[in-house]
C-alpha cells in the first residue's frame, strides 16, 4: 500500500505541530504572558525562522507524490509552511528592529494559524521519513515563543 520510507503527514503534524498548541493551551488559561525579554524572544524567533526555512527546503526537494488524494493535501500543507516561513522572517525582522510584544503579537498569531492550517491540510499528505527531522524544530521554536504571546 504505502512505501516503507513514507509516512502519513498526520503523525508529524500531531507530534511537531499539535504539541505547541496542546502544551500552551493549558498554560494560556491560567498564566499571564512571560516577562518580556527582547533578546531571548528575538533568538527564539530566529530559531523558528531557520527551522521553517529548513522545512520548506526539505518539502521543496520532495518528488511529487503519486498517492491518490494526497497530492492536493501535500501542496496545500507545503504552501502553509512556506507562508509560515515568510511570517517567521517578518517576526524576526520586527523583533530585531526593537518592536515588542504588542507590535509582534499579530504576526505570531498568524504563524499559529498557518501552523493549524498546515496541520489540517497535512493529514492526508504523504512525506518521506527524511523530512520528519525538519518538522520537530519548528514545533520546538513555537513552544519556546508561546509563553511570551499569551
Amino acid at each position: 500500500m504505502h512505501r516503507p520510507e513514507v509516512r502519513l503527514f498526520v503523525f508529524v503534524v500531531l507530534v511537531a505541530f499539535a504539541a505547541p498548541s496542546l502544551s500552551t493551551a493549558a498554560l494560556a488559561q491560567d498564566e499571564p504572558p512571560a516577562k518580556w525579554d527582547q533578546e531571548r524572544v528575538t533568538a527564539y524567533a530566529k530559531e523558528l525562522e531557520v527551522a521553517t526555512d529548513a522545512l520548506v527546503t526539505a518539502l521543496d526537494a520532495m518528488p511529487p507524490t503519486r498517492e491518490p488524494g494526497s497530492t492536493d493535501a501535500f501542496f496545500k500543507a507545503r504552501d502553509h509552511v512556506r507562508l509560515m516561513g515568510h511570517a517567521a522572517r517578518g517576526l524576526t525582522r520586527q523583533l530585531e528592529a526593537g518592536e515588542g510584544r504588542t507590535e509582534t503579537k499579530p504576526r505570531f498569531q498568524r504563524i499559529q494559524l498557518l501552523r493549524r492550517d498546515a496541520e489540517e491540510d497535512g493529514r492526508n499528505a504523504m512525506i518521506p521519513d527524511a523530512v520528519f527531522a525538519k518538522i520537530t524544530p519548528v514545533g520546538t521554536a513555537l513552544i519556546k515563543l508561546a509563553p511570551y504571546y499569551r
